[in-house]
């Protein structure tokens, strides 16, 4: 691994490439990666059901973890050394620690599985408007709205989200709630659409007069587990200007570009966020 200069703002992991390596090609056409570490269950295993688009594919057969999942699990992990001084290797080694309190933005999925059994685990659903924050969903699930959230100042040590801030009328006024409640040292470790090559974000679509929404661009939705069919609205595709602004808002901010097969990080890209709190 090349050497890394203090206060670098990309971290890189070999080969760190733009665009697909050998291997990812070889994964798109079919192929499977065998004796993988799995970094959320952190059993040894193997990613299989690629598709072109890596980052949305390539199963664990253990817990049924897909890139982006293993993605932000390889640098969340680190986070938890850093809060509680252990040497945990894996997400679901974080259940038993004490006292590490972590906010979910999500309450589904496989990285919600590994960690639902920690006594210091929240996690929580946006599930439309005529809800506010803090109010118990029909489903048990507690909605939170990430502009307002209802939870008191200094609240977490961590905050996770993973292809959410996009679908924020205003991120950045979701970042400021996150800053909030985390405490003084603690990490928002996320992922967002991001083109790294763009000097500015890309503002799809915004909120008008009575909660209207108005389209800049063609709209474009992503998959909604809590409203299947329907989808999600991207708001925002992030650019280069979401690290300064980050800055502004208190955070100081790695960029983390990932790779590593024996942990099933492959794909171009690989990109993850690390926001710690100032």
């Amino acid at each position: 691994m090349p050497e890394r200069p203090p206060g670098a703002l990309t971290k890189w992991f070999p080969p760190g490439a733009a665009g697909p390596s050998e291997l990812d090609r070889a994964l798109m056409g079919g192929g499977r990666l065998h004796d993988v570490v799995c970094p959320v269950c952190g059993q040894r295993t193997m990613i299989e059901r690629f598709t072109e688009n890596i980052r949305e594919s390539g199963y664990c057969t253990a817990c049924g973890a897909w890139t982006r999942i293993r993605q932000l699990a390889a640098v969340l992990i680190p986070a938890a050394r850093t809060i509680t001084g252990t040497s945990v290797r894996s997400v679901v080694e974080m259940v038993p620690l004490p006292d590490l309190r972590i906010y979910n933005t999500e309450a589904h999925g496989s990285l919600h599985d590994a960690l639902a059994a920690a006594p210091e685990y929240v996690c929580s659903e946006f599930f439309g408007p005529e809800l506010r924050s803090g109010d118990r969903h029909q489903s048990g699930v507690i909605h939170q709205d990430l502009q307002e959230l209802s939870f008191p100042d200094e609240s977490f040590d961590v905050v996770i989200s993973t292809d959410v801030l996009e679908h924020v009328p205003d991120p950045y006024r979701a970042h400021r709630e996150i800053l909030r409640v985390l405490r003084p040292g603690g990490h928002h470790v996320f992922t967002v659409p991001y083109v790294d090559g763009a000097a500015l974000d890309q503002v799809r679509a915004r909120l008008g007069p009575g909660s209207s929404i108005e389209h800049m661009l063609e709209p474009v939705y992503h998959d909604d587990p809590v409203r299947p069919g329907e989808g999600a609205l991207v708001f925002t595709i992030f650019g280069l200007e979401m690290i300064p602004n980050l800055a502004r808002i208190g955070f100081e901010t790695t960029v983390y570009r990932l790779y590593d097969p024996a942990r099933g990080l492959v794909g171009p890209g690989g990109l993850v966020f690390d926001a710690v709190k100032a």
